[in-house]
């Protein structure tokens, strides 16, 4: 996925929104982007522990046969589809203090600098909420 900025915005703040973002709020960040691009984050973040939640909701903005061209496989694909319109509504997100585990390994789709936008990102987060 290309880090370039997409309608005058860049992906990186996109991904920022998305971070801080409450689940009503997704479907209007990405709804910016084309749908491949969509489908292409949606996939990237359900691959990622902390990032799942947002993906089901990036992912009930796509259609099947952009997620299954995103993902690994249209098994994958197919699920991910299946999944996001399943789900319930209104999902929880962890609570500031409680926060879930970060997976931010290269994955193999070759998202790499998605990956270390989010790894700068979540720093930047962290940092935040380090005592002065």
């Amino acid at each position: 996925m290309s880090t370039q900025a997409v309608g005058g915005i860049s992906l990186e703040a996109v991904l920022s929104r998305l971070l801080r973002a409450k689940e009503q709020e997704i479907p209007e960040i990405v709804g910016q982007l084309p749908e491949h691009q969509r489908a292409d984050l949606a996939v990237f973040c359900y691959g990622r522990g902390h990032l799942q939640e947002i993906g089901f909701a990036i992912a009930a903005t796509c259609e099947l046969p952009a997620l299954m061209q995103a993902a690994p496989s249209n098994a994958a694909g197919n699920a991910l589809f299946a999944q996001s319109r399943r789900r319930p509504k209104q999902v929880q997100r962890p609570a500031a203090g409680s926060r879930a585990r970060i997976t931010l390994a290269k994955s193999a789709s070759g998202n790499s600098d998605l990956a270390r936008i989010i790894a700068s990102l979540a720093n930047d987060d962290m940092a935040e909420c380090q005592p002065a």
